[in-house]
């Protein structure tokens, strides 16, 4: 299927992975600065508070304390967010949440800085705090913010309801609870500042946007945006939680209080008590059925937990609720959607984005459809998936690679009659279930969702990337070279991508939305014939011919009597001009206004989706409450696959995170405090994936995308947590509604 391609489709090696094996690659936090300086946070101790006095006299005195900065030291903007600036960089009158930011310390050395820390003293009247987003929305529940506790409220109708009701042979109802979620990335959250003497910032990062950050820092600081460089770093992992990290502003903030260098890093406590996390949900599940299984009718109402700050939650809602309905065909639908502030921490973007809550709702419903009908799972869903040319709720048309949807069932039943076949082991009761997923694509209609990258061939005729978006460790980098080295006809050692730096790269936007290999492949082929067309016109004036008489093929000029000239050449003869080919191209996320609904909450709706389907087979212990996933297969559709290994690496990890969500991830609060360590909070390991483990990749087009690409970054781990609590009613009968499946909620000692 890839023998037409150079590079595409190909499994080849990350470049950079020697330097993140041997431990050479550079992170934010190993960075080498001269004169570097210690910040550090000290934070609220409380979950709500009214601050009433800070006094840091006796910090101010300690040796090699450099600065003790507070919310009025901010000469610029004192409050961001990404879609609602409402999050104080420092807290000034109250605290919302435990571990909010109130002082920032900056210090010659760590002990001092803690030190200063440990003398800081802040006087709190502490206030009565809510965590229930259902109570919270109540208006006789504490108020967190001027304009009340819901933030966004989503009322989204299609057809007539009652009716759909009415039609119905069956009706089910329930309520599916699912837990804030860390994303538990290895490299937490870090930002170095340097001030320049030319009144100018350098901050490096490790963000899903730095130019959002550049925005941020230039607006506290009161500089002008083209003061403030941001600076990629390596990134340790992201799953969305650094799309609004504070800390980049912070640390600008002790470099221009100080006039020098600064770097902040958060410890593993402050990662889990200050910044995103997956929201928590409450998801009211009501679906209609007739007799031979045709679904109705669907009415939701979901309450999310954002936190004391809105981050991303309004976006999320808008997904969450869009997917509410899955894959499938339903007439009249219903869904209130409702996000929610709490004294909880903030939570904000996190993979999935809305839809793994929302699946979690409706694959679990779904298979209880079935077993109310007396059907069997692959069936049920088969005789409502959505076809091509069909509308989902939100009235958008799916296109052609809906077509996956049937290809993915027909997958699922074979390897659920293989699973089921497999022998059980002594004392275990065994079960396979299986769930579908609909994953959007991009930011959502009526958002500014543009990608600009750049290319540049230099004289050794070696192309460079100047890539507007960075890597976040999921290899975009090498999607991209392998795209433009295949648009190009270059070998893929020829291609380089280079670190983001909004000094001099284009604005390729946030990494996030399954969307940046779609977005910036597009970008660069379109440049890449930019680019072609560039070197012809530069080739026919050094060869004194007419550019139309000349032929670009994979590095080569042909002449129009057949000879070939190495384009090295050509660009050595420009070289000594003075004169570097680059061209430049912007994607824009296509939004038809003919064919994309209007009318519909900003973000909504999403026109593009990604689909597969998951199966998981698992051994419970009927005694213990115990589960384990003996075996597992990923059936997903990525519509042409750019690099194998990234795509299968991308499943893997997906599905492994899926199982994290499913079984053993949450973040409690115990005894007034937040479950704040690994040692408490459960990820999976190696040990605890299955043994047996398969990938199906399938490739239905997508016409707009590079090549036929589209998303994969996101739908792998959603379908998990459902396929996982389908298999566990299979084999002993529990219907677990709340996540992770514990072994106290297998036994039913819990809800």
């Amino acid at each position: 299927m890839t023998d037409r391609f150079l590079t595409v489709g190909k499994s080849l090696h990350r470049k950079d992975a020697w330097d993140k094996t041997t431990g050479k690659a550079l992170y934010t936090a190993d960075i080498p600065i001269e004169n570097l300086r210690v910040g550090m946070i000290v934070r609220s101790p409380h979950h709500y508070a009214r601050i009433l006095d800070i006094d840091k006299k006796q910090s101010l005195e300690i040796p090699g304390v450099l600065a003790v900065l507070m919310s009025d030291d901010i000469p610029g903007d004192k409050v961001f967010g990404p879609l609602i600036p409402d999050q104080p960089s420092l807290a000034r009158d109250v605290v919302r949440h435990l571990g909010e930011p109130v002082v920032l310390i900056i210090a010659e050395t760590k002990r001092a800085a803690q030190e200063a820390a440990n003398q800081i003293q802040v006087s709190y009247e502490p206030l009565g705090a809510v965590f229930d987003p259902v109570q919270a929305a109540r208006e006789d529940a504490p108020q967190l913010h001027q304009d009340g506790n819901v933030i966004t409220a989503l009322n989204i109708k299609d057809g007539d309801i009652e009716k759909g009701f009415q039609d119905a042979d069956h009706i089910l109802d329930d309520t599916y609870t699912l837990p804030r979620i860390h994303p538990g990335y290895m490299e937490p959250e870090t930002s170095l500042a340097v001030w320049g003497e030319d009144q100018t910032i350098t901050v490096w990062v490790s963000s899903q946007h730095p130019f959002t950050d550049q925005r941020f820092i230039a607006a506290a600081l009161d500089l002008p945006v083209e003061n403030v460089r941001v600076k990629s770093g390596v990134i340790g992992g992201a799953f969305g939680g650094k799309e609004d990290s504070s800390l980049s502003i912070l640390a600008a903030l002790g470099a221009w209080a100080i006039k020098g260098a600064v770097r902040l890093v958060n410890t593993r406590r402050e990662s889990f008590i200050a910044h995103p996390k997956r929201h928590p949900a409450q998801i009211h599940y009501k679906l209609g059925a007739m007799s031979d299984g045709t679904f109705t009718a669907l009415k939701a109402e979901v309450h999310m937990d954002t936190g004391a700050y809105a981050s991303y939650g309004p976006a999320v809602a808008a997904i969450l609720t869009e997917t509410l309905a899955g894959a499938y065909r339903i007439p009249n639908v219903q869904v209130e959607s409702f996000v929610v502030y709490t004294n909880s921490p903030l939570s904000g973007a996190m993979r999935g984005f809305g839809s793994p809550q929302s699946h979690f709702a409706v694959e679990s419903m779904v298979d209880s459809m079935a077993e109310e009908i007396g059907m069997d799972p692959v069936q049920i869903r088969r005789a409502n998936i959505l076809k091509v040319g069909e509308k989902m709720f939100t009235g958008v048309t799916l296109n052609e690679t809906a077509n996956a949807l049937p290809i993915c069932l027909d997958k699922a039943q074979e390897i659920m009659d293989r699973f089921r076949a497999v022998e059980v082991s002594p004392g275990k009761k065994a079960g396979v279930g299986m769930a579908l997923a609909a994953q959007s694509m991009g930011l959502g209609a009526n958002v500014p969702d543009d990608s600009t990258h750049r290319l540049e061939w230099a004289p050794d005729g070696k192309v460079l990337i100047h890539l507007g978006a960075p890597d976040l460790g999921q290899g975009l980098a090498m999607a991209v070279e392998q795209i433009t080295a295949e648009a190009l006809g270059l070998p893929y050692s020829q291609v380089e991508s280079l670190p983001l730096d909004t000094l001099d790269r284009p604005n390729g936007n946030v990494t996030c939305a399954s969307r940046m290999t779609y977005m910036a492949g597009n970008a660069l082929i379109d440049a890449s014939e930019k680019l072609i067309q560039d070197l012809l016109a530069h080739a026919g004036e050094i060869l004194e011919v007419p550019a139309k008489m000349l032929v670009y093929k994979e590095g080569q000029i042909i002449k129009e009597d057949g000879k070939k000239l190495p384009v090295v050449e050509f660009l050595g003869r420009l070289a000594e001009k003075s004169i570097t080919l680059t061209s430049e191209s912007t994607f824009s996320f296509p939004y038809p206004e003919e064919t994309t609904p209007q009318g519909l909450p900003i973000g909504m709706p999403h026109v593009l989706y990604c689909f597969g389907a998951q199966v998981a087979r698992v051994e419970v212990d009927p005694d213990l409450g115990t589960v384990e996933v003996t075996h597992f297969a990923a059936i997903h559709d990525v519509g042409k696959v750019i690099s194998q290994s990234g795509v299968e690496g991308q499943i893997e990890g997906g599905v492994a995170t899926g199982l994290g969500y499913a079984l053993y991830e949450t973040m409690l609060r115990k005894d007034d405090q937040w479950v704040d360590s690994f040692t408490e909070y459960l990820l999976p390991t190696s040990k605890d994936l299955p043994t047996h483990y398969e990938s199906i990749i399938l490739e239905i087009p997508e016409a707009s995308g590079p090549y036929g690409a589209k998303g994969i970054g996101e739908i792998p781990l959603v379908p998990t947590a459902p396929a996982v609590a389908n298999a566990v009613k299979n084999a002993v009968g529990v219907r677990v509604k709340k996540l992770p499946i514990t072994p106290e909620r297998v036994l039913g000692f819990i809800d």
